[in-house]
């Protein structure tokens, strides 16, 4: 199984599905952060659990549909994998895997931000 084509799937799944306004099942989103929690659970890597942690987070950011939650989780967990990646050189390309996976998250992280001002800006407006 290809983990990183299905994180970066998730990814794209994740936001899709939050990406309109919150309106739609946030479900799908919360199935994928389990998804990868359940992976990261099963790692005895110590160095795993802080992104465990983080997609908890995330998880319970997507079930309240807050916009700032996830962005914050999205930035923190492309830190974390860039952070997990600076090591990591060699001929499979896991290190550039991670790095590119880092930048996916944090460009999450900036949509969803973008997301989060103008969802501001419609209540603002509404009242």
């Amino acid at each position: 199984m290809n983990y990183f084509s299905e994180i970066e799937s998730g990814i794209q799944s994740l936001f899709a599905a939050t990406s309109v306004g919150f309106r739609q099942d946030s479900s799908v989103g919360q199935n994928h952060v389990a998804n990868w929690l359940g992976e990261l659970q099963n790692s005895n890597d110590p160095a795993l659990r802080p992104v465990a942690l983080e997609l908890e987070n995330l998880s319970r950011a997507i079930g309240s549909n807050d916009p700032v939650a996830m962005s914050k989780s999205f930035f923190l967990l492309g830190h974390l994998t860039s952070t997990a990646a600076l090591n990591l050189h060699g001929f499979a390309g896991i290190g550039d895997k991670l790095r590119e996976l880092s930048q996916k998250l944090i460009a999450a992280g900036g949509n969803m931000q973008i997301i989060a001002k103008h969802q501001g800006n419609d209540t603002v407006l509404a009242h």
